[in-house]
């Protein structure tokens, strides 16, 4: 039996949809279009290249940079020579990212040009396995320590044209590695396999994830490189033939709002914070959004009116579970594509952050008391996975695969969530954004989404600060719309008390913006530190 191998996805695309388009901006008024058939070509050559420098099957391939064109030749060129592809999220602090690349063995570093001094850093705090340094610029390299430095461009035109993928490898072998947050110690590696990879791109074809999915689409790949989910999905558009968008260095709202509007971008995935920056700037420059048939949003929560706002464009994706550890959804709200499903339990649903388990991954609900909770939709526990797409194990990390995995195979999420009766679950809270005041437990989601549900309101963040009298009590921080109306704290408490019991109300402080982690979630391990002594003036 043929293993599953990306490189027989991206041959196959290449020679069917040799002339499909890939755009990418490479600056404020520049861009680069070529086709799948020169893609192909490149990232041939690139593999070739990364061979004659001694960069083997196994062997760590870092990149620091945005999404490029570029970046995306390098991750595909590595994983289908079988080396292992690690976008280092440049956010990181430089110990968590000499961590991480000593700990994938990097032999080779790609660098953009606006990386060059973290790539220095990295360098001179530890980062011992690299061998090799590729400068991905148009403009040539100035001094740097970092050396022997290669030039992208020369490494691809001096390459033999006859370089061939191998049909031979392992299709369990590791060939990408996506790392976790990092915030609340080391950054944890999640593997992925060709298998693994192949398997994740086919299941989210259906109508039942993300699909399905036409040649006449036009994908954007929004969210960093870096992220597990980012990188998988070119896949989707290499399988049924579709344009790609990539937004290049430094995107805002203004940024995807222009190339929606130029290229008729018809998929639209990203996290909620990408949302709101383009509703903004389409609110404030009028682009035309009217392309986009399809959207989601996976990483956090997303705001009612948002949900509102682009199922008003096209079929909406929203709800449901999913982590890096499962390379994005594992539970999705499909209950649109359900015969007979009432349309207005299904947005309830989605605004609930409802999902049915996708196929190939299994979800269960366990108890603190080591049992499977009743399926009535109230009944808290943690959300475990299994399955074809949810990893067995943390890279190259027996402590927290021990730690983290049950002993029949189960991955311990620490996410809390319900088993409703129609066979769907909800995600409510993470385990340690519960609240116990008094005695009484108190989801911030819950909280958020009130506050979200204020037309003033743009972000809004609740922590638990320590309390003498209830042990801990519910703070908010709250940023409001941009040349919206002005709202008070005690307006706002008092907005909260007509939708919420009195003890479950948080106080309120107002903020410019709220401090968010590498990959645009709230950082509440930080917030939660800042505001430690909250109620001790």
């Amino acid at each position: 039996m043929e293993p599953l191998l990306v490189n027989h996805v991206v041959e196959r695309a290449a020679t069917l949809f040799p002339d499909r388009e890939i755009v990418a901006r490479t600056g404020p008024d520049s861009e680069h279009r070529y086709t799948y058939a020169d893609y192909y070509r490149r990232i041939r050559r690139l593999a070739g290249a990364m061979e004659a420098l001694g960069v083997g099957r196994g062997d760590g391939v870092g990149v620091l940079g945005w999404n490029t064109y570029q970046h995306l030749e390098i991750d595909y060129a590595t994983v289908c020579k079988g080396s292992i592809y690690q976008g280092l999220n440049f956010r990181l602090g430089v110990d968590s990212l000499v961590y991480m690349s000593n700990l994938a063995k990097n032999r080779i570093l790609f660098v953009e040009e606006s990386f060059l001094p973290l790539a220095e850093q990295l360098v001179a705090a530890g980062a011992n396995t690299i061998e090799h340094f590729v400068w991905v610029s148009d403009t040539p390299a100035p001094q740097t320590s970092l050396a022997p430095l290669h030039d992208y461009e020369a490494l691809i035109d001096g390459a033999p044209a006859d370089y061939r993928f191998p049909d031979d490898l392992d299709e369990n072998d590791t060939v990408a590695v996506c790392f976790t947050g990092g915030t609340t110690g080391r950054p944890k590696g999640c593997p992925y396999s060709s298998r693994f990879l192949v398997l994740r791109a086919l299941t989210r074809q259906s109508c039942q994830s993300m699909g399905p999915y036409s040649g006449h689409d036009v994908f954007f790949i929004t969210p960093p490189m870096f992220h597990g989910h980012a990188f998988n999905l070119p896949m989707d558009a290499f399988i049924v033939g579709a344009k790609m968008v990539i937004p290049g260095a430094h995107p805002d709202g203004n940024v995807f709002g222009q190339l929606i509007q130029d290229e008729k971008v018809t998929r639209f995935l990203a996290n909620p914070i990408m949302g709101k920056m383009l509703l903004e700037a389409a609110d404030e420059h009028n682009y035309d959004l009217s392309s986009i048939r399809h959207s989601g949003f996976g990483g956090d929560t997303v705001p009612a009116e948002m949900v509102e706002r682009f199922t008003a464009l096209g079929k909406f994706r929203s709800g449901g579970h999913g982590m890096a550890e499962s390379l994005a959804d594992h539970t999705a709200a499909f209950f649109d594509d359900i015969p007979d499903y009432p349309l207005e339990v299904a947005f309830e649903l989605m605004r609930d952050n409802a999902g049915m388990p996708l196929v190939g991954c299994q979800t269960r609900i366990m108890g603190a008391d080591g049992n499977l909770v009743p399926q009535d939709g109230e009944t808290l526990g943690e959300m475990q996975l299994k399955g074809w797409h949810v990893i067995p194990e943390y890279f190259r990390d027996p402590e927290n695969t021990a730690a983290l995995f049950t002993d029949d195979g189960w991955l311990c999420t620490g996410d809390m969530g319900v088993h409703n009766p129609d066979n769907s679950y909800s995600f409510k809270t993470r385990s340690k954004d519960m609240i116990k005041s008094g005695g009484e437990w108190i989801p911030s989601l819950l909280l958020e989404q009130t506050l979200e549900a204020h037309d003033a309101v743009r972000e809004a963040c609740v922590i638990g600060v320590p309390h003498r009298e209830f042990g801990e009590r519910p703070l908010a921080l709250v940023s409001q719309i941009e040349n919206g109306a002005a709202v008070s704290a005690d307006e706002l408490r008092d907005f909260m008390l007509t939708r919420l019991e009195k003890w479950m109300v948080p106080d309120v402080e107002l903020v410019e913006v709220v401090e968010k982690t590498t990959v645009g979630k709230y950082n509440k391990t930080a917030l939660r530190q800042t505001y430690r002594d909250y109620h001790q003036h």
